[in-house]
């Protein structure tokens, strides 16, 4: 079995951070030997640690830059922290995720040393061509991408042999009834649940359609916030709105108090503004297997999904969708199924191999 290195972000609410624990954990279950280098310190962003110990295979030596490909000023890149022990140990591979988001000023120098001992393996969750000076001075054993989009941005910079497409991992929970799950989450088991966590874009808009129909389909709207200045925001539109329900929660993604969320929606709601970037869904990622229907705008997030998940192209839209999702069975059946295989396709634990035979 090997002796892995995964350098990134951990326990944490990013997608970076999603990705790393979910072929992490697969590593472990798989019999590799891993320590985990996460960040010390999240510099740029309100970047939340969720309300979960580390595990005694990881070790917090630097600083995290969430925006790190935007960053090419040398004193703020020379601020940044890097504890070099870690290169004095011995693995098989080295792993890092979002390269821009650590120190690479501080890892260069370590770098040839690492890669005498150890494969290197870069994912990269960047969308676009870095600022960063130092990304390109990297010679990767291999590149991972999730897609063909990132593969065009990056066989510009390094050799297109070297760079790999290897899908986004997917979540896969153990099933629960919805009924219990209602229950563990004090919501009544009747009635319609629609389930949103993340970003609240347009929220105000969707209130304003949801609150004509309601009534008729007992619709409860439960939004997940992580923080208290967020919850405060939210909780003030729940007097207007009664069938909204603002939760404050910062449990990881494998708690249970997350799995009681999802399995007790009849959907999921997502609101992403387009990007100037390439990106991924990692939210999208991790609840398409609790196999509920998705609710996504049909921008560049979910690019790589199709019959998976149901798209909207304007707000308005949201309203019908829902109303066709409450009352018809056969219309979301075709996308629980596609969903269901997209999942085990691209599962953690055969992502996980993927990578490490590369």
């Amino acid at each position: 079995m090997a002796r892995i290195a995964l350098m990134s972000s951990w326990n944490a609410a990013c997608g970076v951070s999603v990705h790393a624990e979910l072929i992490g954990r697969e590593f472990i279950r798989q019999g590799h030997e891993l320590k985990v280098f996460a960040p010390l310190t999240y510099e740029d962003d309100h970047t939340y640690l969720w309300f979960n110990l580390d595990e005694e295979f990881v070790t917090r030596n630097f600083s995290f830059l969430r925006y790190g490909n935007r960053y090419k000023d040398e004193k703020l890149l020379s601020f940044l922290y890097l504890d070099p022990s870690f290169a004095e140990e011995d693995f098989d591979f080295f792993i890092v995720e979002k390269p821009t988001s650590i120190p690479l000023n501080k890892l260069l120098p370590l770098f040839n040393k690492i890669k005498k001992r150890a494969r290197t393996i870069a994912i990269m969750h960047e969308g676009l061509v870095p600022e960063n000076p130092y990304f390109f001075k990297f010679d990767w054993d291999s590149i991972v991408v999730f897609d063909e989009r990132y593969k065009e941005v990056f066989s510009e910079i390094f050799p297109r042999e070297n760079i790999h497409i290897v899908p986004f991992p997917c979540y896969m929970p153990e099933k629960k009834d919805k009924k219990e799950a209602r229950r563990a989450l004090n919501l009544g088991i009747n009635g319609s649940v629609i389930f949103t966590y993340g970003r609240f874009y347009f929220l105000r808009d969707v209130l304003a359609l949801l609150n004509d129909i309601h009534e008729e389909y007992n619709i409860r709207y439960i939004c997940m916030v992580r923080n208290i200045k967020r919850y405060i925001e939210l909780s003030e539109l729940m007097k207007r709105f009664r069938f909204l329900d603002v939760r404050l929660s910062r449990f990881p993604i494998f708690s249970d108090e997350f799995h009681n969320f999802v399995f007790s929606a009849d959907c999921v709601l997502f609101y992403r503004k387009p990007a100037l970037h390439n990106p991924v869904s990692s939210s999208a990622h991790i609840c398409l297997g609790f196999l509920r229907p998705l609710l996504c705008p049909d921008n560049e997030f979910f690019y790589t999904f199709k019959n998976e998940v149901i798209k909207y192209r304007r707000i308005e839209e949201i309203k019908k969708i829902i109303i066709d999702i409450i009352e018809n069975e056969e219309y979301i059946r075709k996308t629980i199924k596609a969903a269901s295989d997209y999942t085990m396709r691209n599962s953690a634990d055969r992502i996980a191999k993927k990578i490490l035979n590369l």
